[in-house]
């Protein structure tokens, strides 16, 4: 169960496509037309933010999986969790919540982490078994009393390895280093602490950001902000692309200034092909891209990222140095056939403990 096909189509189609013994049913928040063979969908519209419609969404939730009676019922993102989980239950099959990056996590302020610690101890609670992909919530979660130890199993996160390790011709080409954005343009993945990086390094390269709006978010970046950054000239915005590898092959450095994350795949896409990945500090982050390795700044400290940014476009070598020091790092930890074999595991154990 997803809030969006989004999440199904870029973060889900290998292991729907990979795990073939199981008859899967995407239940996605809007339409999804285009599954992997073998998949069927039901779309039930859920909205991302908390609204009236919800009461709505929750009953034809209950409905829909008391006539299908699934096995087991896995929820990815944070709405169709708040919601999902509470209706499979309800419904008598077990639930599964996949945590991508608790909304609960070091960092964040006061006020954000009774709201996350709330939301999480809710979805935990109505949960049979809770999926993690970061260590460090697999640690965090029971120390801050969200989740018990038993109700949690680590199944990281991983790309296909091979597709990002195979060669592929840029999209793109200019006489500068480009400096390359890949997300969705909102608040929280740093989109406007990477306009202000471009700003204040206006000349020194081309600032590229690739990935779509979002205009139903709270956060989603303003037209105007966009519209103001293009005219200037200082970042140049691709939108949603089928294909992301053409573009990070035309990176010199790939940027990620995010404020949260689970464990993200952008970093892991980037760094197999080679290209250092200059990241805020945060969880999930720092699992991805060494600490040791100098690319990652303190969160929200925009003059620190920056900083990295033109040290390495002042050393190409040393920027190629580690860009092969983070593909080493990323292929020897994050191939998503260890996901899916654990995911195999955990699929084993719900389906044994409802038989």
């Amino acid at each position: 169960m997803v809030t969006t096909s989004l999440t199904a189509r870029v973060l889900l189609a290998n292991q729907l496509r990979s795990l073939d013994d199981v008859d899967w049913t995407v239940i996605s928040g809007d339409a999804y037309d285009d599954p992997p063979d073998g998949v069927a969908v039901k779309v039930i519209p859920i909205r991302r933010e908390f609204a009236l419609s919800d009461a709505v969404s929750f009953a034809q939730l209950l409905r829909y999986l008391r006539r299908q009676r699934f096995d087991f019922v896995q929820t990815h993102t944070p709405k169709a969790s708040f919601l999902g989980l509470p209706a499979a239950r309800l419904a008598g099959s077990p639930a599964v919540y996949t945590i991508h990056g608790a909304l609960y996590f070091a960092g964040n302020s006061r006020k954000a982490n009774l709201l996350g610690w709330c939301f999480e101890r809710w979805c935990c609670a109505w949960a049979n078994c809770v999926l993690v992909q970061s260590r460090e919530d697999e640690r965090v979660l029971p120390a801050a009393r969200i989740c018990s130890r038993g109700k949690l199993a680590f199944i990281g996160n991983g790309i296909v390895m091979d597709r990002f390790l195979a060669p592929v011709p840029p999209a793109m080409h200019s006489e500068l280093p480009i400096v390359m954005m890949v997300s969705r343009l909102v608040a929280e993945k740093g989109c406007a602490d990477f306009l202000r990086a471009a700003r204040s390094l206006t000349g020194r390269a081309d600032f590229v950001h690739v990935g779509p709006s979002e205009h139903d978010q709270r956060d989603a970046l303003s037209a105007a902000d966009v519209a103001a950054a293009e005219e200037a000239g200082t970042v140049t915005f691709v939108g949603p692309v089928e294909d992301v590898r053409p573009y990070l092959a035309s990176a010199t450095v790939v940027v990620l200034p995010s404020y949260r994350e689970g464990i993200p795949r952008v970093a892991m896409e980037a760094a197999a092909m080679g290209r250092p990945v200059i990241a805020y500090d945060i969880r999930g982050v720092r699992e991805v891209i060494d600490p040791a390795s100098g690319l990652l700044a303190p969160r929200g400290d925009i003059q620190a990222l920056s900083h990295v940014i033109e040290e390495l476009l002042k050393d190409p070598d040393r920027c190629a140095e580690l860009g092969d020091g983070c593909r080493l790092w990323v292929v020897s930890r994050f191939s998503e056939d260890a996901v899916i074999d654990r995911l195999r595991v955990a699929y084993a154990t719900v389906a044994g403990d409802a038989a």
